[in-house]
């Protein structure tokens, strides 16, 4: 008879604990802030992508778009965007518009091999016993880890692009626009590919939903 009570491996419960203590550490190196206070307080990372995941996207955040974790929050309703918090700033923005379009690269990802699995078990292109074969594959595909190492580098980002000298606020709409197009290709997605668009377009759509709240 079942106590009713879950118990989780210790083995797993240490491994867990020791990955969240290693994605804070990261962000607050990657931040600046000093470890010994920072520790306490938990980064934001809606998507929950893991520790090295999670310092690429911060790092981009601050170094190419020139945000600050620092940034004030401000309330409102987002126009267009109901993932974003009421409470929010641009640097959070960026982090969740970054962190969804690796989690969305994932997915694809996964789609993708599902449709070739199914292929290969001699279902036509463009036949419904196709199309059901990957949609089963995909639903009970279990969920994947957001953002694959394989989408992003070890390469530290000031080493492949030069950090924005001016904040995000006080740099002209081209040069914004610009830097929009260097922090998704800082993530490893090419201009090639329609992921790389997506990723822009959705990016700045949340800073101007951001600066034109519906009040």
């Amino acid at each position: 008879m079942s106590s009713g009570i879950s118990i989780t491996p210790v083995g797993h419960a240490k491994r867990t604990t020791l990955q969240h203590r290693l994605l804070i550490v990261a962000y607050c190196a990657i931040a600046g802030l000093n470890i010994t206070s920072c520790v306490a307080e938990q980064p934001y990372n809606p998507d929950k992508l893991g520790p090295e995941q999670f310092a690429r996207v911060s790092e981009v955040c601050q170094t190419v778009m020139g945000l600050s974790p620092n940034e004030a929050l401000s309330s409102g309703n987002w126009l267009g965007n109901s993932r974003l918090d009421n409470d929010t700033n641009h640097y959070r923005g960026c982090i969740l518009s970054l962190s969804d379009s690796l989690q969305s690269v994932t997915d694809d990802q996964v789609t993708q091999q599902a449709d070739e699995n199914c292929r290969a078990k001699g279902f036509k292109p463009g036949s419904p016993e196709l199309a059901l074969c990957v949609l089963r594959s995909v639903n009970s595909h279990p969920d994947p880890a957001p953002a694959q190492s394989s989408v992003v580098t070890a390469t530290p980002i000031s080493a492949l692009v030069t950090p924005s000298k001016r904040s995000f606020f006080t740099a002209s709409p081209h040069e914004t626009a610009r830097r929009e197009q260097a922090a998704c290709a800082a993530l490893g997605l090419s201009p090639a590919q329609g992921a790389f668009k997506s990723c822009v377009r959705q990016l700045d759509g949340t800073f101007y939903a951001i600066d034109h709240p519906i009040n």
